[in-house]
Order: structure tokens, then sequence, then C-alpha cells
């Protein structure tokens, strides 16, 4: 028998909180949405690190270290891979959960019988619902979050017969993705794949939309594919053995429904039926048509439909009228290309030449006001077919107040010519804010391209000898004898070219910085002379006795580990500490991940200024690559790959064929895969055991033979994972 406990009074966690409590040695989060309280065997996700180094898309967030996502305006998760739910129910004002009766340990025959009965309970509790006469409303919330343990599903959704047109009529739809296929959609029966179901009174199960689409597409099924969705589960709707409709249940994972779910549903089915036809749902469908209708206009987003870039707009709604400046008569008589700068015009038609009703393009773009100010958009586009005429559906999203908070968050993410929001870049900012105002040397140590030179620029731009020169020395660029004429001069007849005195580096930055690079290619004799400079603030020109007095900075670089050069005798010691007053480490690319897709944006930004190539971003499968490749040549590869896809690029979007051939061919195996992170066992394990899962169809226990370890050992790894 299940047992339900008392764990909080509702007034204990406010709408968009959380509270944790401990069951059984165990820490359980109780999250209210503000709509309804769910619970889950984790605390706070938000715990594992800062949301700041999210990757934020709207209102969404995604966390890089455990793949995450939370809805910012109530900051709860939107995705919760790897949970457990626990039963939760109200009782008046009191949250009570259900726990399992006492078991031996990993008794899978306990487990099961206390899973069913939780089951049974939430069958029976929405139920119950409808026979104590709560509204469809209520029933509609509490089946899509109350049977997410008996039938695991993302998508709920119940559509009814308009006895009018004899359509089927969606009316109610909730989903964790974002909705396309909305509540007015209808779509005639006859001949369609559900009239054998509303006829027979049969459930129906798809197991893999995309199979579905491919053979037989429809705009059900297409829209169902760009939400996200892979199968289904229907079950008809009849009252007297007339059908009404019907309700069904939709998940992100093909394959993920079954007869057992069919069974455990049927009762449900019936119930609601009676539920509707009580409140007359179907007498309303004639309202629902006509908000469909009207959803045009009560849409949050700004939408026209026109035949093309160059022909007048059939229609548009409300917000694109304001969001333009333009009545509605006004823009019925404009096209696109009267709104668009020319520059803009040529972008967005190279960018929608393969529009087509299969795969919407989503671009961005500015369209001028009737103000003449320039509004910044982003457009998704799909073509749309009605009485055998195609037109170009288009659902805009102003950019302003995200352009504005970008802004912000690049000045945030930024100093000077760096860039990066990693905990080890931002640590490395503080600290030349720190060190900039004085007078102390810094060495810089890292590998090649991690960014070495713009610190010390930034170090110089931040300090009180901004005004003055920064000069920069590479000292792997020349022989011994030469360097140290660049560096301190010569005067003439110092040695056989020095047919006139020059002053070196030390006195064309005296005053300012000077950036020694690759320091550790010194001489011994060179290294020597240095060490003067920077504890007596003076040296010699080659060729000449007079002592010259400096006011120089010294920054030094190297991708050597100096320690090691001092073992082996190449450099000195007492240098060496003169140097290392502030040392500074930059982390390699593959330390710092979630740095990459800004790095990109910045590269993309700049050699789009510099090429005037109408490139904005990068394809899903071109950023994948981008973000999994180890970056050997560090933040410098990452520029010079940018710059190889804009040489090869014609179109608006960076995609995977124009990187290049040895990044792409370097994504081979998961051995090779995990070489690349900084622990590789750990990696290889991770991804096997996942894959094993995936390829199992989510089953642990068949992942977990194959794997040839217990379910107990399984479950441990992948909460490691």
């Amino acid at each position: 028998m299940v047992k339900w406990i008392n764990v909080a009074k509702t007034s204990a966690v406010e709408p968009g909180q959380n509270i944790v409590i401990k069951l059984d040695n165990e820490d359980i989060a109780i999250f209210n949405t503000g709509t309804e309280f769910y619970a889950i065997n984790n605390t706070c996700p938000h715990q594992g690190g800062p949301l700041n180094e999210g990757t934020l898309a709207g209102e969404v967030i995604t966390c890089p270290w455990h793949g995450w996502q939370y809805n910012l305006k109530n900051g709860c998760p939107i995705t919760t891979p790897n949970l457990r739910t626990y039963p939760l129910r109200l009782d008046e004002d009191t949250l009570q959960i259900a726990i399992p009766p006492e078991a031996p340990a990993n008794n899978q025959l306990e487990d099961t019988v206390f899973n069913r009965a939780v089951e049974t309970d939430q069958v029976y509790g929405i139920l119950e619902q409808i026979q104590l006469g709560k509204t469809l409303d209520e029933v509609f919330e509490n089946i899509y979050a109350g049977l997410q343990n008996v039938v695991p599903h993302n998508r709920l959704g119940i559509a009814l017969i308009d006895e009018s047109s004899g359509d089927l009529v969606q009316c109610k739809t909730k989903s964790n993705r974002k909705i396309l296929l909305d509540n007015g959609f209808s779509a005639k029966i006859k001949g369609s794949s559900l009239e054998p179901i509303l006829n027979s009174g049969e459930a129906r199960i798809i197991d893999n939309f995309k199979e579905i689409l491919a053979r037989r597409p429809t705009n059900w099924t297409r829209l169902m594919v760009q939400e996200g969705m892979r199968s289904n589960l229907t079950l008809p709707l009849k009252v007297q053995g007339k059908p009404i409709g019907v309700v069904f249940f939709t998940s992100e994972k093909p394959r993920a429904f079954s007869e057992v779910h069919i069974r455990r549903l049927k009762p449900i089915a019936g119930q609601l039926s009676i539920l509707i036809e009580k409140g007359d749902w179907t007498d309303k469908l004639a309202e629902s048509n006509k908000r469909y209708r009207t959803l045009f206009e009560m849409s949050n987003d700004a939408i026209f439909i026109c035949p093309s870039l160059t022909e007048m707009f059939v229609t548009v709604n409300e917000n694109f009228c304001a969001w333009l400046g333009y009545t509605h008569q006004e823009l019925v008589n404009l096209s696109l290309r009267d709104l668009m700068p020319p520059d803009e015009f040529q972008n967005t038609r190279d960018t929608l030449k393969g529009l087509d009703q299969q795969n919407p393009i989503t671009f961005q773009t500015e369209l001028s006001c009737k103000n003449k100010n320039r509004l910044p958009l982003e457009i998704r586009a799909i073509r749309i077919t009605h009485d055998e005429r195609e037109f170009i559906q288009g659902f805009a999203r102003d950019l302003s107040e995200i352009k504005a908070l970008s802004a912000q968050l690049k000045e945030h993410h930024s100093f000077g010519n760096l860039i990066g929001k990693n905990r080890k870049m931002q640590e490395i900012f503080e600290l030349i804010r720190l060190v900039a105002p004085m007078k102390t040397t810094v060495l810089i140590q890292g590998e090649s391209g991690t960014g070495k030179e713009p610190i010390a620029h930034a170090i110089h731009d931040n300090s009180e000898r901004a005004k003055k020169p920064f000069i920069r020395v590479n000292c792997a660029g020349l022989v011994d004898n030469l360097l140290e004429s660049e560096l301190f001069g010569h005067v003439k007849g110092a040695f056989t070219d020095a047919i006139a005195t020059r002053e070196g580096r030390f006195a064309a930055a005296d005053g300012g910085t000077l950036f020694l690079d690759e320091i550790g290619e010194l001489s011994l004799g060179t290294q020597a002379k240095l060490l003067r400079v920077l504890q007596e603030g003076e040296y010699e020109m080659v060729g000449s006795t007079e002592t010259k007095k400096v006011d120089v900075r010294v920054i030094a670089a190297t991708n050597r580990i100096l320690k090691t050069e001092i073992d082996a005798g190449h450099f000195r010691e007492d240098l060496y500490y003169r140097l290392n007053v502030v040392p500074i480490t930059p982390p390699p690319l593959r330390e710092r991940r979630d740095d990459i897709p800004r790095l990109i944006e910045h590269f993309i930004e700049k050699f789009s200024q510099q090429t005037q190539k109408p490139i904005h971003r990068t394809s899903p499968d071109a950023l994948e690559i981008l973000m999994d490749y180890a970056y050997p040549g560090n933040v410098r590869e990452l520029e010079n790959i940018i710059e190889h896809a804009f040489v090869k690029c014609q179109g608006g979007s960076i995609e995977k064929q124009h990187l290049p051939l040895d990044l792409i061919s370097s994504r081979d195996d998961i051995v090779t895969q995990a070489l690349r992170e900084s622990n590789p066992l750990a990696a290889l394990e991770s991804e096997l055991v996942q894959r094993v899962l995936e390829e199992s169809d989510g089953k642990p226990q068949l992942a977990a033979q194959r794997l040839g370890i217990s379910r107990t050992t399984l479950w441990r790894k992948l909460k490691a994972v």
C-alpha cells in the first residue's frame, strides 16, 4: 500500500521557488511553478554552478555543467534529465508525498509493486477529480502533470469534432516545448489516418513521426516534428458509441508508448468523454474556431503572409503594424522589399533561396519603420500552401531589448580584446584590473594562441601608461647579437653594419610598456643585461660605456615552462623571480569551451565587417563540430577556422561543409574524442554508458546487461555523468 506523508504547507513554497526536504537520507526538491507543485530526487539544480555561465536562448537558459534548462521568468527547470519524480498531492493546504513501503535494498519486485501502486493511485486520483465535478481545465492540467509516471509524455492535447464542419479541432494543448500546432488547428477527418480511430474506437500508436512524415506528409505531422516530438499515443473519445474527439499523448522520444499505456489510459479517456459532453465542449467549438481565426491577432509575435519578398503582403497582424508604425491598410500595400534596406534585402533573398514547407528558416534582419528607424527582428519563415498557391509565412520577434542586453553581456564578458565568461577568464580580468595601475612586472605563461599579447595590451591600456608607447619585441625572431642591439640600441661602429647610432626598444618604450614575447628564447648573456634593467632601471647601448636611465614596465610572455628551463640551465633563476612577480596563465580553449560560442560570434562580426559578407550565424551541425574540437592552436586556431569558413560560405550561415576538412574528419570515434578531455578514461566511460543506454531504447536493465554490470552500478555511473 502506498504511504503518503505530510511534507510542507503550500504557503511554504512561493511561486517560482523551491524547498528541499530529507526523505530516507535523500534530498528531495519540491518546486512551485505557480500553477502546480512537483518533487524530484535532487536539490535545487542551479546549485551546480552560477546561472550566468549558462547559454541564454530567449527566456530559457541552458547550464553547461549538467544540461539543465530553466525558465528565467519563474526560475523553475524545464528539462530534468536522469531524474526520478515523486508523486505529490494536496490535502487541503498540505503537500503530501508518496513513499515506498520499507523493503530490502535492490528488491526489484517490491519496486515494481510500489510503482504500480503509485500509478494506480494517480489514475484513480484523476478519475476521482472527474467524478467530483472538476472542470475540464483542472482535469486537463492534472492529467498532464499527474500521469508523467504512468505515461511518460511531453505534450498533451484534446481535439474535438466540430459538428458544423465535421472537422477535428484542437481545443486543449500543453507541452514543455514551444507549441506550433496550437488550439484552433483543424483537420479534415474523412480520408485521414484519424478516421479509422474514431470509427473503430481503437487507440493508435505512432512510433516515429519522421517515418510517417516521409511516407505521408501532413501539416499535423510536420508541425509535430518541428516541435521536437517523435512518437504519439491517440485514444478516441466516445459517448454512447458516438465519437466526439480524441486525446493524444506525445513524446520527444521515439517508441515511447505501448499497449500497457493504452490499458492504463482507457478508463480516463472514457470518463473524460463524459466530462466533455456534460460541459458542452462540443458546442463551444464554434468559439474555438473563432479564437483560432483571431489567434493571428493574439500572438506575441509579429506575423505576416506574402507570396514573395517583392509582392505585397496578403495579411499582417496587429503587432506587425504597431512595431513598424504603419496602419494595416498601409502595410498590405507594401512588400518586404519595400521595408528592407538594400543590403538587408539581398541578404534575406540569399538566405531564403532554399525555403520549403518542411524546413523553416530562422534569420535576423532589420526592417525600416515608418519613422525611418531600423527595427532588429528575428524572423522564422516557412513556405505554406493555400488554394494551390504558395506563400511565405513569417513569425517575427523584436530583438531590440535582446540586442541591448547582449551589448551589456558583451561588456561584462570582455576586457579590451579579451573575451570570456568562463570563471578562469573572469579571474584573469580581475587580476588585470588589480595589477594594471602598478609598475609591477608581469609574466604571462600559456600555450600558443591563448591570448598572451591581448592580456599584455589590456594591462597597458588600463594603466597610467596607456597614452605612452606599447612596444612589442619577439625574442624568437632575431639571433642573439641582433636581439641585444634591438633591445638596447647601438652606437655607430659598434659592429660591422652599425653605420649609424640607433636607439633600442627600451628607449622607444620609455614611459610606457615593453612586451617581451617568447622571453624563453633569450640567451643567458642577454638575460643578464635584462635583469640589470629590471633591478636598476639602467643599461648601456651596444658599443657604448655610457649608462642610460629608463622608465619602462616590462611584461614578458612565453609558451615554455621556465622552471624546466632553469633546471636545464637555459634560464636564469634570478631573472625568473624578477619577472614572475605577478604570474598570469591564460587557460587553453579546451578548458573554457563555454566561451567558444561567444568567440565564434566575435570572429563572425569581425570578418563580416572585413569582407562585407552577410554571414551572421553558424548552423547547429557546424556549432556542434566547433564545440567538440580540441583546438591545439587555441583561440588563434578558432579565428583561422572562422576565416576559412568565410572564404567558402556564400549564404548567411556557416554550415558544416564550410569548415576545414581535417576539422570534420577529426570527429571520428569516442576514443579520440575522450582523449581531448582532461580525464580521458572518465570521459570514455561516460560516453560509452550513455551510448549503450541510448541504443537500448533507454531501458536500464538491458543497458546494464550489455555493459556487463549491475543495474545499481549503472545508476551510479549515470548519476556521476
